[in-house]
């Protein structure tokens, strides 16, 4: 019994010390600690000179292109930057987000090749 004791006050020990530890961090991807940010956001791309649509935008990187996201912005920023880095490589994308995160000023993020 004292084992499962212990056993059982080390799991919430290190249940808390990883929330804790989730909000350090800006990315938040394999942390269950409560959602605490909501981004608007609004990302607009430019390639090889030509706009795309939000349609587009949305295709392009198989998340939306415009409304809120209830995670970390770095998430998004991280979605991005691996697309360019991979799959649009050769595309010469211009990429900004306009972003504001729980009710503050708006930011501009941007990614360029």
């Amino acid at each position: 019994m004292k084992l499962r004791k212990t056993i059982g006050i080390l799991f919430i020990i290190s249940q808390i010390v990883l929330i804790i530890y989730a909000k350090f961090v800006p990315e938040r991807f394999f942390c269950w600690a409560p959602f605490d940010e909501h981004t608007y956001l609004d990302i607009d791309v430019e390639v090889n000179g030509k706009l795309l649509t939000k349609k587009e935008i949305a295709k392009r990187y198989r998340y939306k292109s415009k409304g809120w996201e209830p995670r970390s912005i770095n998430n998004v920023f991280s979605i991005i930057r691996q697309y360019e880095s991979t799959y649009g490589k050769e595309d010469n994308a211009s990429v900004k987000v306009k972003y504001a995160t729980n009710g503050n000023e708006e930011r501009i993020w941007y990614f360029n090749q």
